[in-house]
This record gives C-alpha cells, structure tokens and sequence, in this order.
C-alpha cells in the first residue's frame, strides 16, 4: 500500500513513517515539501491509497480539484497547524475532505486515522454480515444466497459510500467520485440511486434530504451490523496488540 504525505516539517513525515513501518502492514510513504512536487509527480496519482496533505491554504480547493481530475478517488487526510481558525471547520467538512488532524499530534494519534481511511476505502469486498458483502473488484452485491450484478457506476456509488460512512455523501460528491466531474444532474444521480435500491435491501441507502445519501444504521431485520463493528472487526486486528487498548473505548 502506498500513501502520499505532503508535509513542509519533514522531521515529522519521516516519524509517522517510520511509526507506521512498525506495524503490521508494511507501507510505501512519498513524502515530499512542496505543494508544487503534487502536480510534478512522476508515479501515477492513482496508485496512492491515501493523500495526507498539509497545505498553506486549506480552504483553497485547488490541488483536491486537481487530484480529482487525474482520477484519483483516494481518501484526503487534512494536516492543520495548530492556529487553524475552528471557525472553518465546516468549509473544510463541505469541501469533502475525508478527515483532519491538528498540530501538534504523535505518530500514534494520525496512525488510527491513516489505518481507518485505508482500510476501509481499499478493501475490494466490504462485509456487512456474515452472509451480506459487496465485492467491489468484481462488481457483485451478496444477499445471502443471492448473488447480484451491479453497473461500474452503482459499483462505484455504493463503494464510496460505504467509504464515507456514517457520513452522508453529497451531490456534488456523486458527481466528482462516481462521474468524475461529468456534468450530471441530480435526477440522473436518483435514477442511479434507485436502479441500485431496486437490486440490494434499499434500507441499506438512506436519504438525506437537502444533502445527497449515506448508509443506514442497524438493520435487524436483514441481520447488517452497524459501520462501528464493522471498523472494530475489520480494521483492528491490523494494528499491533500494545495499541489496540487505546483504541478499543
């Protein structure tokens, strides 16, 4: 797995590598200073599982916009300086970033948030229960017994979806993760919503009215467990024992 982390500190970078190299899924780090070395990044953009970015600007969305339109649909980890103004949280939250970390913090603290991002997005089969899981790679949703064949683009929505869980994903992030900034409207967007509602159990999608859609909570009646145990089962054991008693409240 490959991460790409953009930090001017660069004592830093090299600590949360080497912390992260110490666990048990070993990880390629680019790290580099400079918001200029993104745009002249010779490895593919698309082979990064993770961008971690500290940028002077937060609130410009120049170089989100442009790792979108090289395709890269990778999570975005938000470095702050510890004098952010809090007042732009929400700007930076419609903005889509997929999470923050504020100055000064420990390799630790950042290492929960890199593993989650990561695991979660880069999983090819998302399990929801023992006989319920979508396997992206292979563009197939199984409802016990049932196997169903979803389109690339109701593959793509449903995966981004379960990424961003239990967060609600806007319009505007349809348009930019599943159509790649195509120029869509909304109706087209419900069209796709519910050609897949009308395919997997359609209380897995929740609408939010005014936002755009997320995940549900428990379903007891399909047996789907909530996205916090499905973290816990899926994503714990790749981090070392002697950390997993902070993590486990």
């Amino acid at each position: 797995m490959k991460i790409f982390i953009l930090e001017p500190d660069l004592e830093l970078a090299h600590r949360v590598d080497t912390y992260l190299n110490q666990l048990r899924l070993k990880i390629d780090v680019t790290k580099v200073q400079k918001e200029e070395e993104i745009f002249d990044e010779k490895v593919s953009l698309l082979d990064y599982s993770l961008f971690i970015l500290n940028l002077k600007e937060p609130t410009d969305a120049k170089i989100l916009k442009f790792l979108r339109r090289k395709g890269c649909v990778a999570p975005v980890l938000l470095i702050l300086e510890k004098g952010f103004n809090p007042a732009l949280f929400k700007t930076l939250y419609y903005m889509s970033y997929n999470d923050f970390i504020i100055k000064d913090f420990a390799p630790q603290e950042i290492a929960f948030r890199i593993y989650k991002l990561c695991r979660i997005w880069n999983d090819d089969i998302f399990f929801l229960c023992k006989d319920v899981y979508f396997d992206f790679k292979h563009s197939l949703f199984f409802n016990h017994e049932e196997e169903i064949s979803l389109g690339k683009k109701e593959a793509l929505f449903l995966k981004y979806l379960l990424a961003k869980a239990p967060s609600a994903i806007s319009f505007d992030d349809i348009s930019s993760y599943v159509y790649l900034d195509e120029v869509v409207s909304q109706e087209r967007i419900r069209s796709l919503v519910r050609q897949l509602r009308a395919k997997i159990p359609c209380e897995l999608i929740e609408t939010v009215k005014g936002v755009g859609y997320k995940m549900s909570e428990v379903s007891s009646k399909n047996g789907i467990e909530s996205k916090d145990d499905i973290v816990t089962k899926f994503l714990l054991p790749w981090l070392p024992l002697v950390e997993m008693g902070a993590y486990c409240i």
